[in-house]
């Protein structure tokens, strides 16, 4: 039994797969995991592979709870799984980033743009190729919505909702972050079909993909928990080698 972990900012999401198919999938706040690993995780794998954006603190709580247990940390190399990776130094993109764009092409040989909306937006490019040329990252909900919060004094209101036309503050911060963020994916999409000259087809993962998805002009693919498909992936390559 493989356990694929994904360790974010703010969660902790991981899957147990059998080799056929996934068995079961959960996700849990970073400080409960990391308090208690062998609260969540309760079966006992042959082996994990962890893409840690959540720093050392994860890293030590997951190694002193199964420390006969063989672990696999993914960091970004140059070329993985048919993906070449043109970051300037290939190692610095983050691991869930990686596991993300190997996913995706494996689910889709063409040009696309993967938006993974956590605790930051991360917006990356795939060509048909296989190439992995850039993206970007910026502010998640949440983060933008505790910046209003702590710098100013006016602007602290309850939860509001989406609307075309906002008539309230609370509405008016709950427009302005969802459409902070629809701006910021649909330049970058119109920035990579510019240079690319081919329409992008668009994937949408992370904890506010379902939020985004209704507000974006054009059809996108929702795919949960993207991040333990592309683990799964990099882990049988690595068998192989």
């Amino acid at each position: 039994m493989l356990l694929a972990i994904d360790a974010g900012n703010s969660f902790v999401k991981f899957g147990y797969h059998d080799g056929s198919a996934w068995q079961k999938q959960q996700r849990v706040g970073l400080n409960d995991f990391c308090l208690a690993p062998k609260h969540y995780l309760q079966v006992l794998p042959e082996q994990i592979i962890i893409a840690n954006v959540a720093g050392p603190q994860f890293q030590t709580a997951l190694q002193s709870a199964f420390p006969n247990v063989p672990m696999q940390w993914i960091k970004a190399t140059a070329l993985a799984c048919g993906v070449t990776n043109q970051y300037d130094v290939p190692e610095q993109l983050g691991a869930d980033r990686w596991a993300m764009l190997i996913a995706t092409r494996a689910m889709i040989q063409q040009a696309c743009v993967v938006a993974s909306i956590g605790t930051a937006l991360t917006v990356d490019m795939l060509t048909a190729e296989g190439n992995y040329i850039g993206g970007v990252i910026a502010p998640g909900l949440q983060l933008m919505r505790i910046a209003l919060e702590h710098g100013t004094h006016a602007v602290q209101p309850p939860l509001g909702h989406v609307t075309r036309l906002p008539t309230n503050t609370a509405d008016a911060v709950e427009t302005g972050l969802v459409y902070a963020l629809l701006g910021t994916i649909e330049k970058t999409v119109l920035e990579f079909e510019t240079h690319s000259r081919r329409q992008a087809a668009i994937i949408l993962t992370g904890g506010g993909a379902h939020l985004i998805a209704p507000y974006l002009n054009r059809a996108v693919q929702v795919v949960d928990n993207l991040v333990l498909d592309g683990l799964l992936l990099l882990s049988r390559e690595e068998k192989r080698q």
